[in-house]
């Protein structure tokens, strides 16, 4: 028997949260931001809105320019926190393998499940998506399908409110005329150069000879073939409610154990640049900033530091956690690190004291708008290539925000 996999995807998030709590929202054009008092860009827009125009990243005063009845809400994080630990509640009762993706979504393994309840994968879908709109009174999308990237395709074919299952004997024929750019993590510009190679559908692309896609995209192109063919052996992992909500990290083995520095500092911008790309895609900043190494023996430590500004940009988290680590005096080579951010505030509030602080989270996120525009990975700090050239050990995370 296969697996069953189920993708949850709460829609416009943030504004569908405002407009439970205030029923005068409810049908209207919202717009969440951070700062009305300053520049401000839109953290998410109700359907509403998003019916004129007006997209996630929008300037605010730009989307007042679409649409001229737009309603203005300040986000307020401890709300859309509590209202996720409601959903994973409701999330654990359908399965005991719950992976928090971000704030807003989330996987489910319910193949141990459905002898339980006594349906197939859809059905639970249907069950989960009813329960959390009758008892939160939230829109939610819901994919089922055989694995995680299908899934998730999945609960993106339908919204909002989607119900969608890909079944095992039907994932070939979707993908065989599947465009290409509807596989997560494949933007206008890998898009672009596939169609140069004559790829257009993700059927092509996983019949693509293996040797033509790794001379144009290099280690990239091993699993763009496997997405191709909707191959995808990733566990949903537990993860419990509050690591989810409440801190951002990531951590990496290293090819080797190493003690030079420049690696060392290498690895560290890598991962602060894929921790800050999810904080700033959950609309979040942190102010306590931690670091952590292990050795061969597998003996570890770990130490964080609070700052009075919240920071959300690769390279300040960096220089925070090389702090760290310095302090720590690693006594032997490293075989793995990480980088994890908690204490976290809604990005944008407060404002920044330091001008260069600014400047830095306003670089990172024309960085993210480049890279949402052309493909992950088109613009990356020159810093990571020495990590990329030792090697990364992991496989690419496909859902956790990279």
């Amino acid at each position: 028997m296969s697996r069953v996999v189920l993708h949850l995807d709460m829609n416009a998030y943030f504004a569908s949260v405002e407009q439970k709590a205030n029923p005068a929202l409810r049908g209207r054009p919202v717009a969440v931001v951070g700062d009305l008092k300053r520049r401000s860009i839109v953290l998410t827009a109700s359907y509403e809105a998003r019916a004129f125009g007006v997209k996630t990243g929008n300037l605010y005063w730009d989307a007042r320019r679409l649409c001229h009845g737009l309603i203005p809400v300040v986000g307020d994080p401890r709300k859309y926190v509590a209202q996720t630990r409601e959903i994973v509640r409701v999330l654990e009762d359908y399965s005991d393998q719950v992976e928090v993706a971000s704030i807003d979504e989330g996987y489910l393994d319910v193949t141990g499940s459905l002898k339980l309840f006594k349906t197939d994968g859809l059905g639970v879908a249907r069950r989960l998506q009813a329960r959390i709109k009758d008892e939160l009174g939230l829109p939610c999308s819901v994919g089922a399908a055989p694995n995680k990237l299908l899934a998730k395709l999945a609960s993106g074919l339908r919204k909002p409110m989607g119900l969608y299952e890909i079944r095992p004997e039907d994932v070939a024929g979707l993908l065989a005329e599947l465009p290409v750019e509807e596989l997560c993590g494949i933007g206008p510009r890998l898009k672009e150069s596939l169609n140069r190679l004559g790829i257009r559908t993700c059927g092509q692309l996983g019949a693509a000879p293996l040797d033509l896609l790794q001379a144009e995209f290099g280690f990239w192109g091993y699993w763009m073939r496997r997405w191709g063919r909707g191959e995808d052996e990733s566990p949903v992992r537990r993860s419990t409610e509050l690591e989810a909500v409440k801190s951002v990290g990531h951590s990496t083995t290293l090819p080797q154990d190493t003690s030079d520095p420049e690696v060392v500092r290498s690895f560290m911008l890598l991962l602060a640049e894929k921790v800050g790309v999810r904080l700033r895609r959950g609309g979040l900043m942190g102010r306590t900033v931690s670091a952590s190494c292990r050795y061969d023996d597998f003996r570890g430590f770990s130490k964080s530091r609070t700052l009075d500004e919240p920071l959300c940009d690769g390279p300040a988290l960096c220089g925070v956690a090389l702090d760290i680590l310095h302090e720590m005096r690693p006594e032997r080579p490293l075989r793995q690190l990480g980088v994890c951010v908690s204490s976290l505030v809604l990005q944008e509030s407060p404002p920044f004291l330091l001008e260069h602080l600014e400047k830095g989270r306003l670089a990172a996120q024309a960085m993210d708008e480049v890279n949402e525009e052309f493909g992950r990975g088109t613009l990356k700090r020159a810093g990571v290539l020495e990590a990329e050239r030792f090697g990364v050990l992991e496989a690419p995370s496909l859902f956790r925000m990279p």
